[in-house]
C-alpha cells in the first residue's frame, strides 16, 4: 500500500514538472516572436548610402554608334584599302569604325589622371599599361586583347571606345556596371593619351619632357639592369589582335 502511494506521488510530480517544462518550451519555441510578411517592420529598409545601379537614365548610349547587322555590339564601319604590298599581291581591307569624335568636356590633366586611375583598374589587366594588349591576364593565357596602337583603333572616333566600354565587344564584356558614363569618357581620353605617347619620337619632345624620359630611363636601367634608350626608340608598338 505504501509503495503504491509512493509511486502515485512520484508519477504526479513527474506529470506536474512535465507540464511546466512543456509550457515553457512551447512559449519559447512555438510562439517565437517573428515578423509577418508585408507587415510594418518586416520589409528590410535600404541601408543608408546605397547607390542605385542599372538606371537607363544614367547609362546613355554613345552618340551615333549603332549595332551592326551581325548582332555584335559595334559601330558601323567604313572599309579602306591598305597600302599595296611590294610583291603586287592584293591590298588588304582595314575596317575603320565611324561615329562622332570629341568629348563632352574639355580634357584636362585632372581628367586624364582620373582616366588613368580607372583604366589601370578596369582595362590594364587585359590591354596592358601601354595599351598594347599585353596585360597580366593575357600573359597568363587569356585571349590577347586589342592593341590601341593598330590603325583601326587609332582612326576610330572616341564614341566607338565609349560604345565598346558600355556594351562590350568580342571576348570583352560590358563595363557599364564598373564605370559611370563620365568615367568612361575619361578612360577614352586616357586611351587617346596612350596612343599619342606611343607614337612620338624622343626628338619631338619638349626639353622638360626629355629630362623626364631620361630620368625614367635611368631608373629603369637601375631596376632591371637591361639596356633601354628612349632616345633611339620610336615608341609606337604595332600589331595586336582585333576583337
Amino acid at each position: 500500500m505504501f509503495k503504491a502511494r509512493t509511486r502515485n506521488a512520484a508519477l504526479a510530480a513527474t506529470l506536474i514538472f512535465g507540464v511546466i517544462g512543456g509550457a515553457a518550451c512551447r512559449q519559447d519555441m512555438h510562439d517565437n516572436p517573428k515578423y509577418k510578411p508585408y507587415r510594418d517592420g518586416a520589409i528590410r529598409e535600404i541601408p543608408e548610402g546605397t547607390v542605385s545601379r542599372g538606371s537607363l537614365a544614367l547609362n546613355p548610349v554613345a552618340p551615333k554608334v549603332t549595332q551592326s547587322g551581325s548582332g555584335q555590339n559595334t559601330a558601323p564601319v567604313q572599309v579602306t584599302p591598305a597600302t599595296s604590298p611590294a610583291d603586287g599581291a592584293a591590298a588588304t581591307q582595314v575596317a575603320i569604325p565611324v561615329g562622332e569624335d570629341g568629348f563632352p568636356f574639355k580634357v584636362t590633366k585632372a581628367i586624364l589622371d582620373r582616366g588613368q586611375n580607372r583604366y589601370e583598374i578596369s582595362c590594364a589587366p587585359c590591354h596592358g599599361k601601354l595599351g598594347d594588349g599585353n596585360g597580366m591576364i593575357v600573359m597568363r593565357g587569356f585571349r590577347k586583347a586589342s592593341s590601341y596602337h593598330q590603325e583601326r583603333l587609332i582612326k576610330a572616333p572616341s564614341s566607338y571606345f565609349y560604345d565598346v566600354i558600355t556594351n562590350g565587344f568580342g571576348a570583352m564584356y560590358s563595363y557599364a556596371d564598373q564605370l559611370t558614363p563620365e568615367d568612361r569618357w575619361k578612360v577614352v581620353a586616357y586611351i587617346r593619351a596612350l596612343q599619342l605617347s606611343q607614337s612620338l619620337n624622343y626628338s619631338e619632345l619638349a626639353d622638360k619632357d626629355k629630362r623626364a624620359v631620361d630620368e625614367a630611363d635611368r631608373k629603369l636601367k637601375e631596376k632591371t639592369g637591361t639596356p633601354h634608350s628612349a632616345q633611339t626608340a620610336q615608341v609606337r608598338p604595332t600589331g595586336g589582335e582585333s576583337n
